[in-house]
C-alpha cells in the first residue's frame, strides 16, 4: 500500500467538561430531544469540531465516519431489560441504533450524505480502516461513553504527497498536538503528523 496525506481542515480532542450538554444546548439553539445520551455526546463533539471553522454547516460531500467501541451499549441494555417484561419503548428502540447520530448531525449542519459506525475493540486498526478507505475528505469522529466520556472529531482532506514537513509518530488520528496541520498514514500503517 502507498502512503497517503491528509490536511488536518479542524480537529478536536479535548476531554469533556462537565457542562457538555449545557454547551450542546447552546450550539444547537434547544434541547435535543428523543437522542440517546451516546448520541447527544457524538452531536455535542461533532458540532464543536465543525464550529471551529467558524460555521455550522458540512457539505454532503463530506462523508461521516464515526469509531465507538461500545457506541450505544446503554440504551441497548435497557431495551433489553424492557423486552424481558413487554415490547421495548419505541424511543428506546431508536436510541439503540447509532445511525440516529447522523440524522441529529443532518439537521444540525444542514448535511445530507453518507454517514456510518465502525464498532469494535481494536481502535488502532479501526483507524487505519478509516484512513485507507477515505476518498477525498471526510469528518471522522470518536465516541464513547466508556469508560470516560468521549468524543474527539476530526476533518481531513486528502492531499497529494508533496507535503515536506517534519514528521513525527502519532499514537491516534483522534490525539493529535493541538498544532498538527498534516496527517501521514505510510505503507505500513505506521501514523505520522506534522505541522
Amino acid at each position: 500500500m502507498n502512503a497517503k496525506f491528509f490536511k488536518v481542515i479542524v480537529s478536536s480532542s479535548a476531554p469533556i467538561e462537565e457542562d457538555w450538554s449545557v454547551q450542546l444546548v447552546t450550539l444547537l439553539g434547544s434541547r435535543p430531544r428523543r437522542l440517546s445520551r451516546w448520541c447527544e455526546l457524538g452531536l455535542f463533539g461533532g458540532l464543536s469540531c465543525i464550529s471551529k471553522t467558524g460555521q455550522l454547516h458540512l457539505p454532503n460531500d463530506v462523508p461521516i465516519r464515526v469509531y465507538s467501541e461500545y457506541a450505544t451499549i446503554h440504551s441497548t441494555h435497557k431495551a433489553i431489560e424492557q423486552a424481558s417484561q413487554h415490547l421495548p419503548m419505541p424511543f428506546t428502540f431508536m436510541q439503540t441504533q447509532p445511525s440516529q447520530l447522523f440524522n441529529a448531525l443532518g439537521t444540525a449542519l444542514g448535511w445530507q450524505g453518507d454517514g456510518y459506525t465502525v464498532a469494535g475493540i481494536t481502535r488502532k486498526q479501526s483507524e487505519t480502516a478509516l484512513l485507507r478507505n477515505l476518498k477525498r475528505s471526510a469528518l471522522l469522529g470518536w465516541v464513547d461513553e466508556e469508560p470516560e466520556l468521549i468524543s474527539r472529531w476530526i476533518w481531513l482532506e486528502e492531499t497529494d504527497g508533496n507535503v515536506r514537513e517534519n514528521w513525527r509518530n502519532a499514537d491516534s488520528i483522534f490525539q493529535l498536538q493541538a498544532h498538527t496541520r498534516w496527517l501521514k498514514i505510510d505503507s505500513e500503517n505506521t501514523l505520522f503528523e506534522a505541522g
